[in-house]
């Protein structure tokens, strides 16, 4: 099977794309350009100290195997709310999509008790969804995020499709994970010389009763 897999999905404009690819003078003008429009009404000290807090960030992502980085704020009724999403590729291992399907859904269980960890049958194949929440330590305090990760292992058996969604803004839980649900159901895989044929969503076991209200919480 050939390893040329096209990979197409939709992010809403509400998210500002983050320059993750090309030289350091490329992603330097890119930053600046996203700065300047998120933070268009502020000034450039402001501006600056944004851009430089994102660059520190970039290079880690890249080394990550980012392929897509997204930064949304909003004003949700009269308060800022932010959230960000990244999309990362990682070696699969050589095991096949359900193989490592299994392997992922019961190894993350085992590793991350605390979160809810379920299988979904997605437009794209079958996928693992991890709900969790972080805590960082920021300046003496204690800063809370809410995280949806989709882990999605690809058919040309090498590549695992990784999508998270953070937030701090726990109060908007239900309209960023809604958000994030048309991501992962956007997903679009495609050979280079031939379309796929077989990604149909496959039925998934269903999630045990008591994490089962969270997952159709936020994935619908």
């Amino acid at each position: 099977m050939t390893d040329t897999l096209q990979i197409r999905f939709v992010v809403p404009p509400a998210f500002h794309d983050l320059p993750v690819l090309g030289t350091e003078e490329q992603v330097a003008e890119q930053l600046w350009e996203v700065v300047c429009e998120v933070l268009a009404s502020e000034g450039d000290d402001l501006r600056a100290g944004w851009a430089a807090l994102l660059a520190g960030l970039i290079p880690s992502m890249a080394e990550a195997g980012t392929i897509y980085a997204g930064l949304c704020l909003l004003d949700v009724e009269g308060r800022p709310s932010t959230a960000s999403v990244v999309a990362t590729l990682s070696p699969l291992g050589g095991l096949g999509p359900a193989r490592a399907v299994d392997g992922l859904r019961d190894g993350l269980s085992r590793a991350r008790p605390e979160a809810t960890v379920t299988e979904l049958a997605l437009p794209a194949g079958r996928a693992v969804a991890v709900i969790d929440g972080v805590s960082t330590p920021v300046g003496g305090e204690t800063l809370a995020t809410s995280v949806i990760q989709v882990h999605l292992p690809l058919p040309n058996e090498s590549q695992l499709l990784s999508l998270e969604l953070s937030t701090p803004c726990a109060e908007d839980w239900e309209l960023y994970s809604e958000v994030f649900a048309g991501i992962v159901r956007s997903v679009h895989l495609e050979f280079a010389d031939l379309p796929l044929s077989d990604s149909a969503p496959v039925p998934a076991p269903s999630p045990a009763p008591e994490v089962e209200s969270r997952i159709r919480a936020a994935f619908g």
